[in-house]
């Protein structure tokens, strides 16, 4: 599967799905800006089990209470998908 279809899948999968592991103990789900990759996504999950997924190429950017917040955030840094560096 190439990079963008599995980029794909996780996004769609995230958005449609719950993930129970995503509640902070305050009982709001976090949403988190990711770099994937090298590229940027709002994912649900925690980035322990995006780094197992995508094999650890992945660093927290921002994280948000809300999905529309996190999808602002990554308007700013470029839009989804967008070039992104876990380097600091």
């Amino acid at each position: 599967m190439t990079l963008s279809l599995r980029l794909a899948a996780a996004l769609s999968l995230a958005l449609m799905s719950f993930s129970a592991s995503a509640i902070p103990a305050n009982g709001r789900p976090e949403w988190g800006v990711y770099c994937i990759q090298g590229r940027l996504t709002v994912e649900q999950k925690q980035i322990e089990e995006l780094k197992r997924v995508f094999g650890g190429d992945v660093c927290r950017l921002d994280q948000d209470p809300s999905p529309i917040g996190a999808r602002e955030k990554v308007q700013r840094l470029g839009g989804p998908g967008a070039g992104c560096s876990c380097e600091m």
